[in-house]
């Protein structure tokens, strides 16, 4: 009887222990394949590396709209491009994505972040102003920076080499919104921006190509979250424009055009830029009615003009279920560029990636486009570089029955 007990005793023990051992061996193979920081590619025998990309854009402030498509465009760019091999390595991309709330003292705080965490790369800032404060942070620590909806001049004239975009700066744009002003046959014409850098620009961009053919101009501003335009509205209402020219951003533009209609003025052109053709500006100016006729232009080439567009709206709609986001197929290329970078230089040390961009070219959603190594005309150095360029081919809108509709 103690023999039989104590080889039924042995046999439970050595059954025990094979259990274990082949739990422990299950437990370390699943702990090698979720190894963010490296490890072995079970299904090509090559080592594996995570590597940090930055998504700086405002999640929240006033233009959680417009960031919110910036962060999806490079979401969808990421189960794209974001698992890749090189030289025997697979590299899979993790997001870092930070919210800046479009405020440059926040921006420079995110950017330093971005540097913390060790990106090989960051994707924004959503705005000009935004942008000039993390210029600096990203420069000085070499990290590239691609943005996907910064149209400001400015981003580019700071002499640095870690900047680019993928949208048109306001060089063209503002001259493109001042011809179209003169085509609609305004003589008269107030400019009125919100004291931002992009609005800023723009304005300056407008105003000077309106007053060198001779038309009558006059400059309003406003500040980001004013609630009450009413002393601007007067002034408007006084100087008696035929059309004014709103370089801010919708929830202000909105406010304004409202205050107009109020006071009597919903006969006057109202236009503004990229930074206006959001779907809220219908609501933020009172509605469909008060909204009908509003006119923007855009920062790229018009939707049917993009040779990609048509797929890509249909795989944004059916992520996101709703129609693309201002920039969003932009800061998607933004993306799709930077890793081509990495590829290019065969290499993710993030000089190697600064010296890939100056000679990359790149076919994308929006076109084969590469980035300027210097300033060229009004293109500046890390702008955008792709054929037709050109105000005349800048994109045209207007709400119709409460959407922005192509005005081509």
């Amino acid at each position: 009887m103690w023999h039989e007990r104590t080889r039924k005793a042995l046999a439970l023990l050595l059954t025990a222990a094979l259990a274990l051992s082949m739990f422990g061996l299950s437990g370390c193979a699943a702990e090698d394949e979720g190894d963010g920081d490296g490890g072995q590619d079970t299904t090509t025998g090559g080592e594996v590396e995570t590597i940090k990309i930055g998504v700086q854009t405002a999640l929240t402030g006033p233009l959680p709209d417009y960031g919110a498509a910036a962060k999806n465009g490079v979401e969808l760019a990421l189960e794209d491009f974001g698992t890749f091999e090189m030289d025997g390595t697979t590299y899979k991309v993790e997001l870092v994505i930070l919210d800046d709330k479009a405020e440059p003292a926040e921006s420079a705080v995110v950017a330093q972040t971005m540097v913390d965490e060790g990106v090989v790369g960051v994707i924004g800032s959503l705005t000009t102003g935004a942008t000039l404060s993390a210029i600096p942070i990203y420069y000085e620590n070499r990290i590239p920076q691609i943005s996907g909806s910064v149209t400001g001049p400015a981003a580019n004239e700071t002499g640095t080499d870690t900047f680019h975009r993928t949208c048109w700066n306001d060089a063209i744009q503002g001259e493109a919104l001042a011809v179209w002003a003169m085509e609609l046959g305004a003589e008269k014409v107030v400019l009125m921006d919100d004291n931002g850098a992009y609005a800023v620009g723009l304005a300056d961009v407008a105003e000077a190509t309106l007053q060198a053919e001779g038309v009558e101009t006059l400059r309003q501003n406003c500040q980001s979250g004013d609630k009450d335009l009413s002393a601007q509205v007067a002034n408007v209402k006084e100087f008696a424009p035929d059309a004014i020219i709103f370089t801010g951003y919708h929830p202000e533009a909105g406010l304004m055009r409202k205050q107009m209609v109020e006071a009597g003025l919903g006969d006057v052109i109202f236009m503004g830029g990229d930074g206006i053709r959001s779907a809220e500006f219908v609501a933020e100016s009172g509605g469909e009615e008060n909204a009908e006729g509003c006119l923007a232009t855009f920062g790229g080439f018009p939707e049917e003009q993009q040779p990609g567009y048509a797929a890509f709206a249909e795989k944004y709609t059916a992520a996101y279920g709703e129609e693309v986001g201002p920039y969003a197929q932009n800061n998607y290329d933004a993306f799709g560029a930077l890793i081509a970078a990495i590829k290019q230089a065969g290499s993710t040390d993030t000089e190697d990636v600064i010296a890939a961009l100056q000679g990359l070219t790149y076919e994308g959603v929006t076109g084969t486009f590469g980035f300027a190594t210097e300033a060229s005309g009004a293109v500046a150095k890390g702008d955008i570089v792709v054929e037709g360029l050109t105000p005349s081919n800048v994109p045209r809108y207007k709400v119709e029955a409460g959407n922005w509709v192509s005005a081509q």
